[in-house]
Parts: structure tokens; C-alpha cells; sequence
């Protein structure tokens, strides 16, 4: 599953890319990811769980915060 993200910089490594995405609570989560995993303004993540047009998505590594799954918004609505 694409989720759009903010790619603010590079990361630690050439490799690397420092991300944020959106949360429903309207807040904001950065992470380090690959940078295979980055193209077109979005980060491939694995949804969890759907609830009342959420997604409960598993980040492909911990966020600076120490998240692991996070709630979005459905990018289809459903």
C-alpha cells in the first residue's frame, strides 16, 4: 500500500531518507527508511487493519517516536 509522505532530507546514510506521515489524529510521525522504499511522494507500507475509513498501517521500520503502526486516513475512503 503507497502512503504519501514529506521526504524532508537525507538520512544517516546515502541510503537512507528521513520521511513524515500524516496520522488521523492529525499529527505526524517521522521515520529513516530506505530510499527504495521512497518514490513519487509516498512510502510503501503494509495495512494492518481497516475501521470506519482508517488503515492501521505497519511502518517498515520504528518512527522517531517509537511507533511501529500508526492510524491513517483511507486513501480510498473505505
Amino acid at each position: 500500500m503507497k502512503l504519501k509522505c514529506t521526504d524532508i532530507s537525507l538520512g544517516p546514510t546515502p541510503y537512507e531518507a528521513v520521511v513524515t506521515i500524516g496520522t488521523i489524529d492529525g499529527g505526524s510521525e517521522q521515520l529513516v527508511v530506505d530510499r527504495s522504499l521512497v518514490g513519487d511522494g509516498s512510502l510503501d507500507v503494509a495495512p494492518v487493519h481497516r475501521n470506519n475509513g482508517h488503515v492501521l498501517v505497519e511502518l517498515p521500520r520504528e518512527s522517531a517516536t517509537g511507533r511501529w503502526r500508526v492510524w491513517i486516513d483511507s486513501p480510498n475512503g473505505d
